[in-house]
């Protein structure tokens, strides 16, 4: 359907300085692992931001320093999330004791919900893991609510921000209202450089060891658990060329929703925002729903779309995949794909 394009300024700047790394043959562990670190710092506000290789083993890292350090085994998770959010913690040996209701209007759990599950829950909360993913590219609204919750049950709850890089609420910036979040920079993430996560936390302790973790601890040789997860520099140059101009991306994308928007608006399609009661999202998806029949049904004139959330639900909410369908739009959309969109939808009715 189309091609997904890097900004140009990203491209010069990589390249301008890619031949230096050949050059010096500082392949791995070099400065722009810690220039990319300082940068995210500075966005994020957060006091510790270490460099992985995927944002799954962001999230191993955390989810094995929180059982071996803090006497975590147990994890919930949203019914609606990636599989792979399943696997991980299969991975770091995590007993996945419930699955978090998820609501259509935003794909994600409720603070009610929340409570619900952990209401619910027969085991001891200082054992409790609760790892929430932003879904589609907006922070889940209830956020606030639910770090608190879980801040006074001291329950550590961990954010899958994979998709919610440059989002706020609040004015605070995705990933910081938890424990710890975890960034993925995915070929087709909202801020996309081919690969590559990192892992942010407030926690100095927490953040020391995610280091030290990272390095198979290798230096101060104290951890009994540790990996390589590490980014090669060339992919740390890569993020940092694409994060520098991570708000021009987001402005690129914006003028494509707005032409959905204006569309949606004007047939009384239903949506998910991303400019709501200050939740500003980055557009990683432009989500219509159909609360009362399959989207299918509702827009069946519509063919020109990009992968759905979730085309499956792993607790109750096996209605939702039927319910939402996504829209093309990321950085540099060719306009006869939105506006072909466009003509679909207006078919429809």
């Amino acid at each position: 359907m189309g091609t997904i394009k890097l900004p140009t300024k990203s491209i010069d700047f990589f390249k301008s300085k890619q031949d230096k790394i050949f050059n010096t043959g500082s392949l791995a562990e070099g400065p722009w692992n810690e220039a990319l670190s300082k940068k995210i710092r500075a966005i994020t506000g957060s006091k510790n931001a270490v460099c992985f290789n995927s944002n799954g083993s962001g999230l191993v890292s955390l989810l094995l320093i929180y059982k071996e350090y803090y006497g975590r085994t147990d994890i919930m998770i949203q019914s609606n999330t990636m599989y792979g959010v399943k696997t991980i913690t299969g991975t770091a040996g995590y007993k996945i004791v419930g699955y978090i209701d998820c609501q259509l209007t935003t794909l994600m759990p409720s603070f009610n919900d929340l409570k619900k599950s952990v209401k619910n829950y027969k085991g001891d909360v200082k054992k409790l893991v609760i790892m929430l993913s932003d879904i589609g590219g907006i922070i889940n609204p209830d956020i606030e609510k639910i770090a608190k919750f879980c801040k006074e049950k001291n329950i550590i709850l961990l954010e899958d921000a994979a998709h919610s890089f440059g989002s706020n609420l609040n004015k605070k910036f995705a990933g910081t209202f938890g424990n710890a979040g975890v960034y993925s920079y995915y070929s087709t993430k909202a801020i996309f450089a081919g690969e590559g996560g990192i892992a942010v936390t407030n926690d100095n302790n927490v953040g020391n060891l995610l280091k030290d973790f990272n390095a198979y601890d290798r230096f101060k040789q104290k951890m009994p658990i540790g990996c390589n997860f590490r980014l090669t520099e060339l992919q740390a140059l890569m993020i940092y060329s694409v994060v520098k101009e991570y708000e021009e991306i987001i402005k690129n994308k914006s003028k494509t929703a707005q032409k959905y928007l204006e569309t949606c608006n004007s047939l009384k399609i239903k949506y998910i925002s991303q400019n709501t009661n200050d939740n500003i999202g980055n557009y990683y998806k432009f989500t219509i729903i159909s609360p009362k029949k399959k989207i299918s049904d509702l827009l069946p004139n519509l063919k020109t779309t990009t992968s759905k959330v979730y085309d499956y639900a792993l607790g109750n909410c096996k209605d939702l995949p039927s319910q939402h369908t996504c829209l093309p739009i990321w950085f540099s959309l060719e306009e006869s794909i939105s506006e072909k969109v466009v003509q679909e939808l207006k078919s429809c009715f």
